[in-house]
Formats: structure tokens, C-alpha cells, sequence
């Protein structure tokens, strides 16, 4: 294992729940001066019931002298992978802290996480890290580039004015809508993960990573499914954060999730589903409905949500670097 030393003057240890109002705090710190990512405390301490991540031993917390956190370090790794560990970064470095020491044990210790989670595995699949960079993080970008990480895919969040009318589109003949509570984990998996096959970057998610999706952001009455028959083949999943229109001024439903069986794309399935579940944010009072979407999705989802009335608010990079079973022994050993 690679011997990491720890940056002076910051006290060290992995996050509790009792820290999540501390991490929410730096955050914000963060998003003021990047434009990054930013959550509220309910969200933060969602990632402590993720399978994605054992808190106790794949995040770390670095406090000043005022108690306050500095850096928060997240390993994210998918369990279960086919081909590759994908790896998944959520890493702050307080902008008041921001010396090329610390910015950079924060990215080495968050690969080398990484590394040490997959070799407690029998597994000799290489490691895929993603990092997610903003167009403020200059800084950022260059150092991440300078370890041999490249754009991948390009994301945009785009959002919808609610109070523009929402267009009342006609589920096709045989087919019918329901709320996608009502089906079955198994089977809402089995859709996701076959409408996401073909999709960059993608693979399938365990059962334990779908039901994470229903936190206490899971918006039951928002979230849909369409049925040809008794077949799935469409599908949203809706979250609102109340307490984000704190920060971020305005309030919004969040479409997490929306796909559309390979067998019945064209038809203009999800376009139905999203206008429903738009149309429910609505009739709540919420201001827009926002969602993620890779800018050149093979899909050509950027397109459709442009004709729903979606508009892009900001973007960010998935920066990647693929590290393959020999070179992680190479750099060990």
C-alpha cells in the first residue's frame, strides 16, 4: 500500500453523522467560489446509507484549529462491476486552505483509496477514476490533468420554467402509466439497467444501488412508469430538496432519473413520463424542474429535452483516467 503523509496543522479523522452540518457548511464555502456541486445537510448525510462508500473507512475529514472542516474526502466505488471499478470523487478543499500540498494529498489519497478498497477484492479489473470538474476550477483541472486525467463526457444541468404550460401528450394505444412505486425492484432495475446499457460510461447497478435511489428526497407522486402490456418500458424518478431554496433561491424538482426501453424508443415514451411528472412539481408550487444530461447522449435525450423547454444553466466535465491491474502492483510495490 502506498504510504501517504498526512498535511500538518489539520487534524484528521473519517466523517460521522455528527459531522454533516460542519461538511454542509464547507460546501457552500466551495460552491461560492467554484459554481460546483453543493447539498444541503439532509443530502449529505444521505451518502452514510450509500453502497456506494463505508464512511468509517472511505472519507476523511481534515479540521482546522477552529474546529471547522478544511477537507472532506469521499471514496464513491459501484460494487459489482463487468469490466472496470468505476470510482467516483466527492472532494473539497476549503478555498481558505487551498495550499498545493493539501490539493494535492486530497486527490492521492482519494485514489489510493480507491486502490486499497478493490485489492480487499479478488479482482483484476482495472480502475476507472472520475473526477467532475466545473469551469471555475482552473486550479483543479490542471492539477487532475497533470496526473493523466482526460475529458470524458461533458454534462449539462438543464432546467424548465413551471410556470410555462406543459404539454399534455397522449400515452400510445396499449400502453399504460403508473406510479413506478408500483413496480417491483427487480423489474425497475431489470428497465433501468437495460435502457442505460448502450449509454457512455454506464454500467449495470446493483439492487442495493437502486433502492438507494428512495431517500427521503423520493418523490412518490412525481415518479412514473409506462407499461406496453405487462412490460415496463419507460420509466421517471423525481427528488425534491426543500431546503435547497435556501441556497440556491428558488425551488425545484429534481428528474433523477428517466429511461426508455431500447425496444420502444422513438415513440415519444419519456416525453410523456417527463411532462408528468412536471406536471405534478407544478401543481405543487414548485418554480422549475431541473435534471442531467450528457451533452452528446447516443440517445439524443439533449435534443428532447429542448423541445420539452428545457434550457441549460451551467455544465461541468467528467474528467477520467483508467489505471490498469499491473501499473496499480507496478506503483505498490
Amino acid at each position: 500500500m502506498k504510504e501517504l503523509s498526512f498535511p500538518p496543522d489539520l487534524e484528521w479523522k473519517a466523517a460521522t453523522l455528527e459531522d454533516v452540518p460542519a461538511i454542509a457548511e464547507m460546501q457552500r464555502a466551495c460552491f461560492d467560489v467554484d459554481g460546483s456541486y453543493i447539498e444541503t445537510e439532509d443530502e449529505v448525510a444521505e451518502r452514510f446509507e450509500s453502497p456506494m462508500v463505508t464512511p468509517a473507512s472511505d472519507s476523511l475529514l481534515g479540521f482546522d484549529q477552529d474546529g471547522a472542516v478544511a477537507v472532506s474526502l469521499w471514496s464513491f466505488v459501484i460494487p459489482d462491476p463487468e469490466d472496470t471499478w468505476k470510482v467516483y470523487d466527492d472532494n473539497y478543499v476549503h478555498p481558505d486552505h487551498r495550499t498545493p500540498e493539501l490539493v494535492n494529498f486530497a486527490v492521492d489519497w482519494w485514489m489510493q483509496r480507491a486502490i486499497d478498497r478493490v485489492q480487499a477484492h479478488w479482482s483484476m479489473l482495472p480502475i476507472t477514476y472520475h473526477q467532475h470538474a466545473y469551469p471555475k476550477q482552473e486550479d483543479h483541472i490542471a492539477l487532475i490533468e497533470s496526473k493523466g486525467f482526460t475529458p470524458a463526457i461533458y454534462f449539462d444541468e438543464l432546467r424548465r420554467d413551471l410556470t410555462v404550460p406543459i404539454p399534455d401528450l397522449s400515452i400510445p394505444e396499449g400502453m399504460h402509466m403508473m406510479p413506478h412505486e408500483s413496480l417491483g425492484d427487480e423489474d425497475a432495475l431489470a428497465l433501468r439497467n437495460g435502457a442505460f446499457r448502450d449509454h457512455r460510461g454506464s454500467q449495470p447497478w446493483t439492487l442495493e444501488m437502486w433502492q438507494s435511489l428512495k431517500t427521503n428526497a423520493f418523490r412518490t407522486e412525481a415518479s412514473f412508469a409506462l407499461l406496453d402490456g405487462d412490460q415496463p418500458v419507460a420509466y421517471t424518478v423525481c427528488h425534491a430538496y426543500p431546503h435547497d431554496a435556501a441556497v440556491r433561491g428558488y425551488t425545484e424538482g429534481w428528474i433523477m432519473g428517466v429511461g426508455t426501453a431500447r425496444s420502444h424508443r422513438g415513440r415519444g415514451l419519456a416525453s410523456v413520463l417527463i411532462c408528468e411528472s412536471m406536471k405534478v412539481f407544478a401543481a405543487e408550487g414548485l418554480q422549475y424542474a431541473t435534471l442531467e444530461v450528457d451533452s452528446e447522449n447516443p440517445t439524443g435525450a439533449a435534443g428532447l429535452y429542448g423541445r420539452l423547454g428545457f434550457e441549460k444553466v451551467r455544465g461541468y466535465v467528467d474528467y477520467t483516467m483508467t489505471v490498469e491491474p499491473e501499473a496499480r502492483r507496478a506503483e505498490d510495490g
